[in-house]
């Protein structure tokens, strides 16, 4: 059994779904994956919902995760480590929580995983099948390395599992018949939120300035659609979008919104996993994709793996997002 306990919204679940989707291809096609939504019902107030069922996700079991006596060891051991580490950061700003972290997960992953274990918060590393029948994973694998294999097949099992609704159908077509650019603007928690505002606000109005400007100069003819959770504030802030601009209807549900994001030609993005999975299931070979430049508003995000977040990919336009306007 691969076990997952689900974490987060739409976009985050896609991930880790797709991580362990790899894995079961990868090692084990005889076993089947179970998800357990526990944590996402726990956190139904913060609009965290089981999304991932609106889509064609392989048959997998929805029970909460089972643990052997051993696994449960070790996950409270590495707990321990993460508190201790976060309060070393506490103490001393100078030691970065989040690289300590994930150098110390980093190393210890070829132990973990002889146990069945399989944990990576940040980045990316390399996963080893196990002779353990009960597989846990934990952690958010935000890293197109575990997945890109299949893609093909998430392609697939990430296409809504209803038609497109009845009312966005032109805007659909307008979508499909122009040289469609995605942007997609997250506000919500990341600027009402204090503590997510100070790690998480990088991607303010300036940077989708300059990322439009930028995107005229590399598509001809770019007709911009604007996705939000705050559509109303960008229609009376944004000024800087281009006459015919559209902005998504309202009140659609979130595997609609997504559909009709993906089906755009080309991507702005903010620093969300949700418009990252807009610019991954895009079908067009030739898309230009245009992304912040740091992530998060942490040295650690803004400067490890040689600059980039293993969530970034080949061929992004990055824009400095960080610089003072």
């Amino acid at each position: 059994m691969l076990n997952k306990r689900i974490i987060g919204r739409l976009g985050n679940q896609m991930f880790q779904y797709a991580a362990v989707r790899a894995f079961q291809e990868k090692y084990a096609k005889d076993d089947q994956i179970n998800i357990d939504f526990s944590d996402t019902f726990q956190y139904l107030d913060k609009g965290n919902r089981p999304d991932l069922l609106d889509f064609k996700i392989k048959k997998c079991k929805l029970t909460p995760a089972k643990k052997t006596i051993t696994q449960k060891i070790i996950l409270k051991y590495l707990y321990f480590r993460k508190v201790l580490y976060f309060i070393i950061a506490k103490i001393n700003p100078k030691k970065n929580y989040d690289q300590r972290y994930y150098e110390y997960e980093k190393k210890i992953q070829p132990k973990l995983n002889k146990h069945g274990i399989y944990s990576m918060n940040h980045g990316y590393t390399e996963m080893a099948n196990s002779k353990v029948k009960n597989k846990i994973f934990i952690g958010t694998f935000e890293s197109p390395k575990y997945f890109e294999d299949i893609r093909d097949i998430l392609l697939e099992e990430f296409t809504p599992k209803w038609n497109v609704i009845g009312s966005n159908e032109k805007f659909l077509k307008d979508i499909q018949t122009t040289e469609s650019v995605c942007v997609s603007i997250r506000r919500g928690d990341f600027v009402e939120d204090p503590k997510a505002r100070g790690r998480f606000y990088v991607c303010k109005p300036s940077y989708f300035k300059d990322a439009v400007k930028r995107m005229k100069k590399e598509v001809k003819n770019a007709k911009f659609f604007i996705f939000s959770d705050d559509i109303e504030w960008c229609k009376n802030n944004l000024d800087f979008f281009p006459k015919g601009t559209q902005f998504e209807p309202l009140e659609n549900p979130v595997y609609e919104k997504l559909r009709l994001m993906y089906n755009c030609k080309h991507f702005i993005i903010s620093n969300s996993t949700f418009s990252w999975w807009a610019q991954f299931l895009s079908r067009n070979d030739k898309k230009v994709v245009i992304a912040p430049k740091v992530w998060k508003k942490n040295t650690y995000y803004s400067n490890c793996f040689g600059g980039n977040m293993d969530i970034y990919q080949k061929g992004w336009i990055l824009i400095d997002n960080m610089k003072e306007k």
